[in-house]
């Protein structure tokens, strides 16, 4: 009984080894502590100014046809506005991807009627 037994647990260790040996030659291991995570998300806030891309290199020119969303996949999107009694009063039709940097024309209430 005692053979069959190691056998057995032999038999396991051995599948164990070569799983954990596929698994981390088709994966890479990364171990982080809860300090690590709470150092990443902590940053609070981002800036406005991170909002723009690093460079224009991917960028176009869309305007034209009044859009929601850039052709990269952002819906966010940098607008110059002039306030009036703290609400926005007017403004421009020209903005920019927020992600992609790409001009593109901004909708209005018109256009919701003309689509």
């Amino acid at each position: 009984m005692n053979l069959l037994l190691l056998t057995g647990v032999a038999y396991l260790a051995v599948n164990v080894y070569k799983a954990a040996k596929s698994f981390s030659e088709k994966y890479e291991i990364l171990i982080a502590d809860k300090n690590d995570v709470i150092k990443e998300n902590s940053d609070g806030p981002r800036d406005i100014i991170s909002l723009r891309p690093e460079n224009y290199d991917k960028s176009m020119d869309l305007r034209g046809t009044p859009t929601h969303e850039c052709v990269c996949g952002c819906n966010i999107w940098n607008v110059k506005v002039v306030f009036q009694n703290f609400e926005i009063g007017t403004y421009f039709l020209d903005m920019e991807c927020a992600n992609c940097g790409s001009l593109a024309t901004a909708p209005t209430p018109v256009d919701r009627t003309e689509m």
